[in-house]
């Protein structure tokens, strides 16, 4: 909204003119900023979406989820998910076939994380891992 022309209050000085001035421009640029803020968030937003339905839909962890589950599609928290691509695996069954003590050796992986991880996944705590003989229903 900026606007050349000087203006005609004769009330005004050249001082209070500038400063008038000066905080229409700031207003204009403050509403040039959120209209460029709101369309490119609105624009990552439609990314986003797009990559998402692409990808397919996002699981929760639940005991029912087959053990060729990608782990790129199940909702697990950041650092779960980043200590189990670290350590390269790609599916829930191979989750469900790591003992504990092989799973604690994961960077970044606690008591805690692996607790979540076998109660979500409805397995309880494999200081006997499961038996390889055992095919999921």
């Amino acid at each position: 909204m900026r606007d050349n022309r000087k203006s005609t209050d004769p009330g005004l000085s050249a001082a209070e003119r500038k400063a008038q001035r000066s905080r229409q421009e700031a207003i204009a640029d403050l509403e040039k900023a959120q209209r460029a803020f709101h369309e490119n968030r609105e624009r990552l937003r439609k990314e986003r979406l797009r990559r998402e339905e692409a990808a397919g839909p996002m699981l929760y962890p639940v005991p029912e989820l087959p053990d060729d589950t990608l782990i790129e599609q199940v909702r697990f928290s950041t650092g779960i998910r980043n200590a189990l691509n670290a350590a390269g695996m790609k599916t829930i069954g191979e989750v469900r076939e790591m003992s504990d003590d092989n799973l604690l050796s994961l960077q970044d992986l606690g008591p805690s994380s692996i607790s979540y991880l076998r109660e979500a996944l409805g397995l309880p705590s494999t200081d006997g891992v499961r038996p390889l003989d055992k095919k999921p229903a």
